[in-house]
């Protein structure tokens, strides 16, 4: 593990008028006095450390991603998914002797990461294993399938971002489709029955800078048989099948050891995808507390730096969480999220900085002793995109007080 110690603690001490919204509802005092305090370097208030992320929850998650990227700074990171595809009707009737003509698997992709031009290969195969929509899964339940000389692609295609609408399309070989025209009409009357004979896909993919975010949901998301049987004559016919809605759908991610981090100058490494994630110690509180009696807390921020040149290949995340730990060792939301707002809280990239109002924990930290001084620093929305971001070790605490 990689231990960081930022010796830097800025307080800032302005005037707040005690009808400021940002204080609205925090029991403080009129302000009186201002004073700031800096440059205090021999002071060591935090303590930081990198760590890999176990696994995430990605049952029925809004994206589907797929794709690889070969980060210098992160390692590999590769994703893939397992899922149902659903009959959009009951009692199908095939006809006499139906027989595969071709098969399209398409998905709406409403977004990408890294380069869209890097999508280099992609696979598809049938699933061994049920998998069910009410059971929970995680980004780690499944190993990311290996190919094998088992899939059933044919040839596939990314359409420009700019076009009306972005899709990927597979086509996939006919002994996929004959494979399920050959549960006949009895195999084909209900999903329950078809599920029980067919369980689902998984979809793999490689790259080297190209994570696809797909949307199961989308207009051009679907999987189509196109057949025809004895009664068609020339006319070909299609069995249409869902993505989206009640299909049963598992997000899964490579682990991301911490010794595949390229740590560098005691940064903070956050990555979504079961990657990283950033341990903050708030270290000499009584040091905090003697430099705060006599005075009440107005705000405390604490504020977080980009990395410069970090962002050259790959964007950081548009939002962070910061959230505590208890005495059990749990991360739960600070109070300034849960009770005040996501506005009032923060988090949000703006001009390379991620800035927490932390004032509600701050203050049950120094005056609550079932509050531990640990907090986790997050990705937003980890299950559902790639984003990876660097952070200075230098972080800005300012407490805004006034005297009592």
């Amino acid at each position: 593990m990689n231990r960081i110690i930022s010796l830097s603690l800025i307080i800032g001490l302005i005037a707040v008028s005690c009808t400021d919204p940002n204080t609205i509802g925090l029991e403080v005092q009129p302000t009186s006095d201002n004073i700031t305090i800096s440059d205090t370097s021999n002071f060591s208030w935090q303590t930081t450390q990198n760590e890999s992320e176990d696994s995430l929850r990605t049952d029925e998650a809004l994206n589907l991603i797929l794709g690889g990227i070969d980060d210098s700074e992160f390692g590999f990171n590769s994703a893939g998914f397992y899922t149902q595809i659903l009959l959009r009707e009951n009692n199908t009737d095939l006809g006499t002797n139906p027989t595969v003509d071709s098969v399209e698997l398409s998905y709406t992709y409403s977004g990408y990461y890294g380069d869209l031009e890097d999508f280099t290969s992609l696979d598809v195969l049938v699933l061994q294993e049920d998998i069910y929509k009410d059971s929970i899964y995680y980004s780690t339940s499944y190993t990311l399938p290996v190919p094998a000389g088992m899939s059933y692609v044919e040839s596939f295609s990314v359409s420009q971002e700019a076009s009306e609408n972005p899709t990927l399309t597979v086509k996939l070989s006919g002994s996929f489709g004959q494979e399920i025209l050959d549960l006949e009409n009895e195999g084909l009357k209900d999903n329950e029955t078809f599920l029980e004979n067919f369980k689902g896909i998984s979809v793999v993919a490689s790259g080297q800078k190209t994570m696809l975010y797909l949307n199961p949901a989308g207009s051009n998301s679907f999987l189509k048989i196109y057949y025809h049987n004895d009664e068609s004559g020339t006319d070909t016919l299609s069995l249409d099948f869902e993505l989206g809605g009640d299909a049963a759908r598992i997000n899964l991610f490579n682990p991301k050891p911490i010794e595949s981090l390229n740590q560098v100058n005691g940064n903070m490494y956050i990555q979504s995808m079961s990657g990283y994630k950033a341990k903050i110690e708030i270290n000499n509180t009584d040091s905090i507390k003697s430099i705060l009696q006599g005075k009440a807390i107005n705000k405390v921020t604490m504020v977080f730096d980009i990395e410069n040149g970090s962002q050259s290949e790959f964007a950081a995340h548009d939002k962070l969480f910061l959230v505590r730990v208890n005495n059990q060792g749990s991360n739960l939301f600070l109070t300034d999220y849960t009770v005040e707002g996501e506005t009032h809280f923060g988090g949000s990239l703006d001009n390379d900085k991620y800035e927490f109002n932390i004032t509600r924990y701050f203050y049950q930290m120094l005056n609550n002793d079932t509050y531990t001084n640990h907090l986790y620093l997050l990705p937003a929305g980890a299950a559902v995109n790639a984003n990876r971001t660097i952070l200075s070790k230098d972080i800005k605490l300012t407490i805004h007080y006034s005297k009592l």
